[in-house]
C-alpha cells in the first residue's frame, strides 16, 4: 500500500491534512486475478503487493520484467462447493 499525504499550511499552522491510499487494493486485486487467469495460480494479497512493488510500472515500458513467485495451483473443481 502506498499513501499520499497532503496538507494546507496557513500562518504557520496546519489548516487541513489528509492521507489517501494510492495504487492500493484495486491494483493488488488486478494482479491476483491476472495471475489466476494467466497461470492458474492462486496468490494472496501480500504476494500481489510484493509483485507490484518489485516489478510494477505506472507507465508502459518495452522492458519485460519477471519475478519468481509461489502460490497454489487453481482448479475450478477444487473451489466448487
Amino acid at each position: 500500500m502506498h499513501v499520499a499525504e497532503g496538507s494546507v499550511i496557513s500562518l504557520a499552522g496546519i489548516v487541513c491534512a489528509k492521507s489517501v491510499r494510492v495504487g492500493g487494493d484495486k491494483m493488488d486485486e488486478a494482479i491476483v486475478q491476472h495471475i489466476k487467469r494467466r497461470y492458474n495460480l492462486l496468490i494472496g494479497e501480500r504476494t500481489a503487493e510484493l509483485i507490484k512493488m518489485a516489478i510494477g510500472n505506472a507507465y508502459p515500458s518495452d522492458e519485460v520484467l519477471t519475478m519468481d513467485i509461489k502460490g497454489a495451483i487453481w482448479s475450478p473443481a477444487c473451489c466448487a462447493r
